[in-house]
């Protein structure tokens, strides 16, 4: 399959940022994708055939990641959505990221995201994702943010991986897999348990729930135009350290 290219719009955007906020000092990882809409089903059903995104990657030179850790990553993230973890194993929902090759980082763009043009120097790298230290801006202005998924202009949506100690172990596939999903169509929704991956709340690693119609999003792959709104807040009291926007 062709590399993944995420589409552009044809028109001026229509939703509010997508961000995923830690407001702890070590931000594992950060991800800056696109947005889209989703509804609501039951657990993912079994898909026939895998359907594979395949994706270029660049690395900010301040950043020690390899492309074992990359590849990490995105097979974490992949074992997610077809529930080959022992957190979400009904998930089911047949797709793969694959890493496809290196693009190289720019020394024009940051390897710490601070405001908003640090932001779109990063969002401009031609790769599909972009890995950087940290990222302390995004739709609510300064903060420390685990994700960001908005791009003002109807300008190429892109992903954007800060990366440090455990990405590859920790919340790093959980995040990407939630932001790829923005790219898809898909805002946040609550769930009861807060086992959902698409949860507006704090992600942790537990986050890996999928169901049927966000299922179908990520096979699609990414849409063009975001949707009207943003999506729910998170209804979660004790996620008093963080929040996804």
């Amino acid at each position: 399959m062709d590399a993944w290219r995420i589409l552009q719009d044809r028109g001026p955007p229509k939703a509010a940022w997508r961000c995923v906020s830690e407001r702890r000092p070590n931000v594992s990882a950060i991800l800056l994708l696109g947005l889209g809409l989703l509804g609501w089903a039951g657990p993912a059903s079994a898909q026939q055939g895998i359907v594979t995104h395949s994706l270029m990657v660049s690395i900010h030179p301040a950043v020690h990641l390899t492309q074992s850790q990359v590849e990490d990553i995105l097979k974490g993230a992949s074992d997610i959505l077809q529930g080959q973890t022992n957190i979400t194993p009904h998930n089911n929902c047949n797709v793969e990221f694959k890493f496809s090759g290196f693009v190289s980082f720019p020394t024009s763009a940051p390897a710490v995201i601070k405001t908003a043009d640090d932001l779109e120097a990063v969002h401009s790298v031609p790769a599909d994702v972009k890995v950087v230290q940290s990222i302390h801006f995004c739709a609510q202005g300064k903060g420390d943010y685990v994700g960001c998924a908005w791009r003002p202009g109807g300008r190429q949506r892109t992903v954007i991986i800060a990366a440090l100690e455990g990405i590859s172990v920790g919340v790093g596939p959980v995040a990407l897999a939630h932001e790829y999903g923005h790219t898809t169509g898909l805002l946040h929704r609550n769930q009861k348990d807060n086992l959902n991956l698409m949860s507006p709340c704090k992600l942790e690693q537990f986050n890996q729930q999928v169901n049927q119609n966000e299922c179908a999003h990520f096979r699609a792959g990414p849409v063009s135009h975001y949707p009207p709104g943003s999506g729910p807040a998170c209804q979660d009291s004790s996620s008093a350290r963080g929040r996804t926007d």
